[in-house]
């Protein structure tokens, strides 16, 4: 991976060396990046680890729609440190063109590293074509739907079903304990009631839909 940067910028070579942490760290989640608050402490221009997490912590109403977590590490979204940069800009005036310097560093790494986007696409593709093959899987072994028991054929079409929804849980897209095939009108009904409710595909959505219709929920 490149790290050419070409841009001037007030901030020590001490502090520019702490981002190195930052962007080898960093991950991508739907195309955009994350880059982890442990991390933080060039970007905030602080001594400390403890204190750039302290900055975050104390600054929560400006960021928090914009933090991933994924189990015990955290992840500040791209957009989320330049809104971070910006009000802790208008705090310290002094600092401003400090943190504006990090800001424009940040920009700088990800325009000078096109290949980092280019490689997450290419991961993308390749578990698109592996939850097609799970799901495929699934649909040859399946004979009969899973909440209501009809058996698929003459007219009972088989659909796959994701429990965690893809989008509610990434990293069980391709797992066949996630899948379960049921009834393409099962199937369209579940996710109109859902939407209809207001809430997110998951597995106690499913067992409460199935409770409601008096369908199976052994699976």
């Amino acid at each position: 991976m490149s790290s050419v940067i070409q841009i001037e910028t007030d901030l020590s070579p001490g502090q520019l060396n702490k981002f190195k942490s930052l962007f080898a760290k960093m991950q991508l989640r739907d195309g955009k990046a994350y880059f982890p608050t442990s991390e933080m402490h060039g970007v905030l221009l602080t001594h400390s680890k403890q204190n750039a997490l302290n900055i975050i912590k104390a600054h929560l109403r400006f960021v928090q729609p914009y933090i991933w977590q994924e189990n015990d590490d955290q992840y500040l979204k791209h957009i989320g440190i330049d809104i971070l940069l910006e009000q802790l800009g208008e705090e310290s005036p002094k600092k401003k063109t400090q943190y504006l310097a990090a800001r424009a560093y940040i920009s700088a790494w990800l325009a000078n590293n096109p290949e980092v986007f280019k490689d997450a696409q290419l991961t993308g593709q390749e578990l698109d074509r592996k939850k097609i093959s799970a799901m495929q899987s699934v649909r040859n072994k399946a004979t009969h739907c899973a909440l209501s028991g009809k058996p698929f054929g003459q007219g009972v079409e088989c659909h796959v079903h994701h429990i965690e929804g893809v989008s509610e849980q990434p990293d069980l897209a391709t797992d066949p304990k996630n899948l379960i095939a049921i009834c393409e009108d099962i199937h369209k009904a579940y996710h109109s009631w859902v939407n209809s409710q207001g809430g997110s595909v998951t597995r106690a959505t499913l067992k409460q839909f199935a409770a409601l219709h008096g369908y199976k929920r052994n699976w």
